[in-house]
């Protein structure tokens, strides 16, 4: 009896840990100054890769991506939100090596900007449940947080398991001279 209580002990120990890193990590994301300017956000995007260059040499991982806008954001901030989301590709990678690829395009006063996967997907009905730090996710919620604090949005979109993934958020757009920038 004692053997079984140690490992639910243990077991419950490390759901608890796992629990306590996920609000910690929320946390980060949550009072982390915000030190919004105009960024390109190419370049936080090429930081984020560099930081994530041996799980993606690793894995034989691919990361393609289009022009990327400029916005007024945290530069770190970003960064972290695409280190975060291609690091997510990676680890739910299917059979195949992982093929990501991040976009952006204009879609009214917001950039929309996608970071799609040939991975394991997401079933529907846990699209929600992927944010919440109760589920034992732990990165996920933060970069739901950050785009949040800077105004935008922050979703999944999966046909079901094996199908691959696409996690969409938004920006706001800014207007400089004329332009949406």
């Amino acid at each position: 009896m004692k053997q079984c209580t140690a490992w639910t002990t243990g077991v419950r120990l490390s759901e608890l840990q796992r629990l306590l890193a996920a609000l910690w990590a929320l946390a980060r994301a949550s009072l982390a100054p915000r030190l919004a300017r105009q960024v390109e956000s190419d370049e936080a995007l090429a930081r984020a890769l560099v930081g994530l260059r041996p799980q993606l040499d690793a894995a034989g991982a691919e990361v393609h991506g289009g022009s990327l806008p400029r916005v007024r954001v945290d530069a770190r901030q970003l960064e972290r939100v695409f280190r975060i989301l291609v690091g997510n590709a990676v680890r739910h990678r299917g059979v195949e090596a992982p093929l990501i690829h991040v976009s952006a395009r204009p879609v009214g006063r917001e950039w929309l900007f996608s970071v799609r996967d040939n991975g394991a997907g997401v079933e529907p009905r846990e699209h929600h449940a992927i944010f919440s730090p109760l589920s034992g996710a732990r990165e996920l919620p933060a970069a739901r947080r950050i785009v949040r604090r800077h105004g935008g949005r922050l979703w999944v979109e999966s046909a079901a398991r094996g199908h691959g993934a696409t996690f969409y958020f938004t920006l706001p757009a800014t207007r400089r001279k004329g332009y949406v920038t």
